[in-house]
């Protein structure tokens, strides 16, 4: 299949050695340029690697998938998707550490989220006596409300339930993670939290996937937040040498 390139765009697309960020306006290509890029990778570089594509969509990981349906057993040989999709991977395979036994049930919406710390706190006599000095049912419903969003926070610090200095805080955060297991579910954040955990204490499961995948390429990586570059920092560790960030 042949695409016509820019001499800046050859350039990026036949990089190979050390890390690169492309920086390119909207419109300008960079998608289309980060799955050629995977394409020469799977055809010209020898040895067994994988390589993985990040994308910040569903929508632009089929996308790339399917420009790049030519290469044989894509599947085997590279994984294509968001972070999040690549951490449920991650964990469904590797997470027993981190309390995690095969593809975990993930709970996104906030309703879902609202009734795992609800059962926390009524399962707790302290933290179900703070809720009800909140006043009438309207103002716990806005407590409950106020602490998940303090729990969703912390997890996008990246923190575990020891480094919470409040004990309040601490104990609902605790709650709340013991009623996710006790469903045997995790939510949209612990993806990247327990991810980072799990590479930052098993030091040899992230060597693992740095073994198994050579090159890693990043879509729209200027939006990565803080948590996201941090699970990427630990998994290409100090001495990663092809990672590639695609951006604007």
């Amino acid at each position: 299949m042949s695409i016509r390139l820019s001499p800046d765009q050859k350039k990026a697309v036949n990089y190979t050695n050390g890390a690169l960020l492309v920086v390119a306006g909207p419109g300008s290509g960079k998608t289309r340029v980060l799955t050629e890029r995977i394409r020469r990778l799977l055809k010209e570089e020898k040895g067994h690697f994988q390589v993985l594509g990040l994308t910040f969509t569903n929508k632009a990981a089929n996308e790339m998938t399917e420009r790049l349906q030519d290469i044989p057993n894509i599947n085997e040989r590279a994984f294509i998707g968001t972070l999040h999709s690549f951490c449920t991977e991650v964990l469904s395979k590797r997470g027993k550490p981190v309390g995690i036994d095969g593809l975990p049930q993930i709970f996104s919406a906030s309703q879902d989220r609202r009734s795992i710390l609800t059962r926390a706190i009524n399962d707790d006599p302290e933290l179900l006596h703070q809720l009800k000095l909140a006043g009438d049912h309207r103002e716990q419903v806005k407590r409950i409300d106020s602490w998940l969003r303090k729990i969703i926070q912390y997890k996008s610090l990246l923190l575990r339930s020891i480094e919470i200095d409040d004990e309040i805080d601490r104990k609902i955060f605790e709650g709340y993670q013991a009623e996710l297991r006790a469903s045997g579910a995790v939510d949209f954040d612990d993806l990247l939290l327990l991810t980072y955990q799990l590479f930052e204490e098993r030091p040899k499961i992230a060597d693992f996937y740095r073994r198994l995948y050579r090159f890693i390429c990043i879509d729209e990586a200027q939006d990565l937040n803080g948590a996201q570059y941090s699970v990427l920092r630990a998994l290409c560790g100090d001495e990663y040498k092809k990672c590639y960030d695609g951006g604007r």
